[in-house]
């Protein structure tokens, strides 16, 4: 007993001084809690017990047992779980999608944003399937730790390069450092999410996701039994809203010459980069009108009410708002894709909206544009672009969460929230009634045909809800919900107040207020503004032109091109690897080239790289890391053809795209 007694002594010492110099913040929430302990500021809810040569946890409240048998056999049985099989214990990174040819012509503009991808799809659909074997696993993740016995078992029996370890209870990952000598995995890439919230979680998967991020095709995990399943849907959110899925390389491509169309026909672009300054207008009450669910309930509430806001819609809204006679002063959009052009149609838009201002993104497609008087127009330059320099401003990942940050940074003091649900109703609606899009999913098996539309969609999940305690999200609304969180604290002044009126989910930084309880004894009639005012509340934060300085970084722009076209070509015109490790080292090695630190001039083509290799670069080495290939000098012939086409494509249409408008302003 006195040997074992040293052994988890040692054991925690070491744990303690190894995550003390390699993992400070994860140290300090374990040495914070050990005080607490020992100064009998807190009350354990575990006791650790050797019991029969093995180490169980007690949980003192119930006297139950965490493992209930021998713990050392249990966590080999664990072990012996893990596989190298794809379709088993496996997490896929992204979708792949099969038959691209057949669908060609009937091609979205979102989905054509993947097409220099479909090929080499079709090519690994063809020779792969997830029944077959991985040669390594270089990520996994441990979904729970318990004692922790069985990752070095794991370890032991995969070798991988990196772990993501994730426990949601802060004391059972400390008893665990008595029994699991975490301290041996030194050398190895560590990720460690213990009693994180999900914020948190979400950033520290995030950096396991971009670190190595060629080994991301199909992640194995180990799920501990008696940890929750909620980081699974955390996980599997995470991946479904990667940017390289949710937003393609080439559809990021369009929005960047887009914008320069719009630079060069002389359209007013906003400066939301900061806070504007306060006047008359921005006292008066906003309230912002998405097509969420609680739109729908509250039509009659906002039909009686209506004059007594400021009224910035979004534009999916705007025939619901036709019909009930409401004009709004705003208008916003985001959307690039044609699909969001029914919005503006079925109804006189041109007469409704003659007085109306459109603050719209930069990608926002010019048939939407021709509703607006071009005077009424303001253009949010892309955070990424910067055109005119110093020109931003934040964003979310949809339109309703960029219209709250877009309204807080110009300084409205009171903001109400109608339509922005980002939840499902109980109903299971994702939208008002009167959305005029639907949405599409198709699947990712092999015998699949691409269907016309790319799907940002994956399991439902519980979040806390606004009046509800729990409400049912989806991937894309969870990533609102999250930036939204994120950056209202950011920006938000303690003086301004956000009403959420939606049965949806719970926004921090918000006031949750049912409609029927809005108090307007302090408000007055909103006389309608005058377009000048909006606009002369607007104008010294635009630019219609560029100036020197932002002509002379376009140049720089294209210089840069030019250089990452010869880093290119140059990997083009060597012999080409026969050897797979050779193959793999070399698109590293070219990877590591082009994603060079970003600065205002570099920004755009290495984004878009960016995009690019996370897809591509996943698929080449998985098809390589599977067992029983043949045939491989000729798949590197053909996978490499078919990767430089797309890497070629990306740099020849932006550069003709910045020749183009640099050869108008000489």
């Amino acid at each position: 007993m006195q040997n074992i007694e040293q052994q988890v002594s040692e054991n925690y010492i070491n744990n303690m001084k190894f995550f003390e110099d390699n993992y400070f913040n994860l140290w300090k929430k374990l040495y914070e809690l050990s005080t607490d302990i020992e100064l009998q500021r807190y009350e354990e809810k575990y006791a650790l017990d050797y019991l029969d040569g093995y180490f169980d946890v007690m949980q003192t409240s119930s006297q139950n047992y965490l493992y209930a048998d021998n713990s050392q056999t249990i966590s080999t049985q664990l072990s012996k779980q893990v596989n190298y099989k794809k379709d088993s214990f496996v997490f896929d990174g992204f979708p792949l999608y099969y038959q691209y040819e057949k669908g060609q012509k009937d091609f979205t503009d979102k989905v054509k944003g993947l097409e220099d991808i479909y090929p080499l799809m079709t090519y690994y659909l063809d020779r792969r399937n997830s029944s077959n074997e991985m040669v390594d696993i270089e990520k996994f993740i441990f979904l729970g730790v318990g004692l922790g016995m069985h990752i070095l078992e794991v370890d032991a029996k995969i070798d991988a390069e990196e772990y993501f370890i994730i426990e949601d209870d802060l004391e059972l990952f400390r008893l665990s450092l008595f029994t699991t000598p975490y301290y041996k995995l030194k050398g190895k890439t560590l990720f460690f999410s213990i009693a994180d919230s999900n914020e948190d979680f979400n950033t520290r998967f995030r950096i396991f996701l971009e670190d190595s991020f060629f080994r991301n095709k199909y992640l194995k995990y180990l799920h501990f039994p008696a940890h929750t399943t909620h980081k699974i849907n955390l996980i599997k959110n995470a991946l479904a809203s990667q940017a390289f899925v949710s937003f393609p390389y080439k559809t990021n491509l369009d929005k960047y010459i887009r914008t320069l169309s719009y630079v060069n026909s002389g359209f007013n672009f906003l400066n939301l980069s900061k806070r504007l300054e306060s006047t008359k207008i921005t006292s008066k009450p906003l309230l912002i009108i998405a097509s969420g669910p609680s739109l729908d309930n509250n039509i009659e509430w906002l039909r009686e009410n209506h004059s007594k806001f400021l009224i910035l819609a979004l534009s999916a809204t705007l025939k619901v708002l036709f019909e009930n006679k409401i004009v709004p002063d705003i208008v916003t959009h985001l959307d690039g894709f044609k699909p969001s052009i029914k919005h503006l149609q079925g109804f006189d838009q041109k007469e409704f909206l003659k007085d109306t201002l459109a603050i719209v993104g930069s990608f926002t497609p010019p048939e939407v544009l021709t509703h607006f008087t071009k005077k009424n127009i303001y253009i949010i330059e892309d955070h990424s672009t910067f055109y005119h320099k110093d020109f931003n401003a934040s964003a979310g990942p949809c339109i309703g969460s960029s219209s709250i940050m877009w309204s807080v940074t110009m300084g409205f003091e009171e903001i109400y929230l109608l339509g922005i649900d980002l939840a499902l109703a109980k109903s299971g609606a994702s939208h008002s009634y009167t959305h005029q899009l639907t949405k599409k999913t198709y699947e990712t098996k092999k015998d699949t045909t691409i269907s016309s539309n790319i799907s940002f969609r994956g399991d439902t999940f519980k979040i806390k809800g606004n009046f509800r305690e729990k409400v049912d999200t989806t991937p894309l609304f969870y990533v609102s919900v999250l930036a939204l969180d994120n950056s209202l604290k950011q920006i938000k002044n303690d003086s301004q107040k956000i009403y959420n009126l939606n049965d949806g989910a719970y926004l921090q930084n918000t006031i949750s207020l049912h409609s029927k309880d809005v108090d307007f004894a302090t408000f007055t009639k909103q006389e309608r503004l005058q377009e000048n005012q909006l606009k002369e509340f607007l104008q010294p934060y635009v630019k219609e032109i560029l100036d020197k300085e932002d002509i002379a970084s376009l140049h720089k722009r294209l210089a840069f091109t030019k250089e990452i076209k010869s880093i290119v070509l140059e990997y083009q015109n060597r012999p080409l690897a026969s050897q797979k490790e050779h193959y793999l080292y070399n698109l590293i090695s070219l990877a590591l080239a082009i994603l060079k630190d970003e600065t205002r001039e570099n920004r755009n083509l290495v984004t878009l790289y960016n995009l690019y290799l996370d897809y591509t670069m996943p698929i080449i080495f998985d098809f390589f890391n599977t067992k029983k290939t043949k045939d491989t000098k000729r798949d590197i012939k053909k996978i490499d053809k078919m990767f430089l086409k797309g890497m070629i494509d990306i740099e020849k249409i932006y550069e003709e795209a910045l020749m183009k408008f640099l050869n108008t302003k000489v």
